[in-house]
């Protein structure tokens, strides 16, 4: 069952939400397809470790915390029979904020956070592993971000208003309109973006509204593929399909919308 509770308000430029999520099956692995979702987080997993298999049939195993960048394709998580996954969900520019450290290094792959940021995560990650309830992993984890944004990297920029507000357009926008809010040269607010998500603006509002067309049809499986593409604001049902192979890697027939992990 998944649990979530919101942020301090201190940390909410930071962080969306921290996620709990517990599962328990009589299977060796269970197999759940994740296609690309638009955020970046901060993953712990204190008991049973998670694998993903990826389109070319490859299996990673994943360390026990992680960051994990701007989705790009589709992959396969591997659920064994005793999965916690305690996860910070960053705000869009939140990870480049605190660290200093560019999102562009991550997108499409995890990088292992105590090598990233620093041994003093290890700490955390023990603490967390030996924590009881889902309170007591957000009061550790909140206890080090707190500390981190007494010394955070980059001071707020025009930039990190805006990127928010290309969700609500479902990200349908252009360029010059971002920029301009942002105060920036195109050229800038791309390279400021990439910083900040990992992909450039284009890329990541493709993620945007494949990801609400993706919920549309999870949600109402009854329509078509032509209507979800009107609702979600796709020039064409063919410009969607085009988008649907080249994220997960199969057609919608092939895709199983059931076991998907959507949201």
């Amino acid at each position: 069952m998944l649990q979530v509770l919101p942020p301090h308000p201190a940390l909410r430029p930071f962080v969306k939400a921290y996620w709990y999520l517990h599962i328990q099956h009589n299977m060796p692995l269970v197999s759940l397809p994740i296609a690309p979702v638009p955020e970046t987080g901060l993953y712990f997993y204190p008991k049973g470790k998670l694998c993903v298999n990826y389109l070319d049939n490859s299996t990673i195993k994943m360390p026990d915390n992680l960051i994990a960048g701007q989705i790009t394709l589709r992959h396969n998580l591997l659920i064994p029979n005793n999965y916690l996954m305690f996860k910070v969900l960053l705000q869009p520019m939140g990870f480049f904020r605190l660290f200093g450290i560019p999102m562009s290094l991550f997108a499409g792959s995890y990088g292992e956070m105590s090598a990233v940021i620093g041994k003093d995560v290890n700490e955390v990650r023990e603490r967390i592993e030996n924590a009881d309830t889902f309170y007591e992993m957000v009061a550790i984890i909140e206890e080090f971000l707190l500390n981190k944004i007494r010394n955070y990297k980059v001071d707020t920029h025009p930039i990190d208003a805006v990127i928010p507000l290309m969700h609500q357009t479902g990200g349908v926008f252009t360029l010059d309109k971002l920029a301009n809010d942002a105060c920036l040269s195109n050229r800038q607010f791309e390279r400021k973006f990439v910083e900040r998500t990992g992909v450039s603006p284009k890329f990541y509002g493709r993620v945007i509204r494949f990801n609400q067309a993706m919920k549309l049809k999870q949600k109402f499986p009854q329509l078509s593929w032509m209507n979800v593409a009107h609702d979600c604001g796709y020039f064409d049902h063919n410009h969607l399909l085009r988008d649907f192979k080249q994220f997960t890697g199969a057609v919608p027939s092939g895709f199983d919308f059931d076991k998907a992990v959507i949201y």
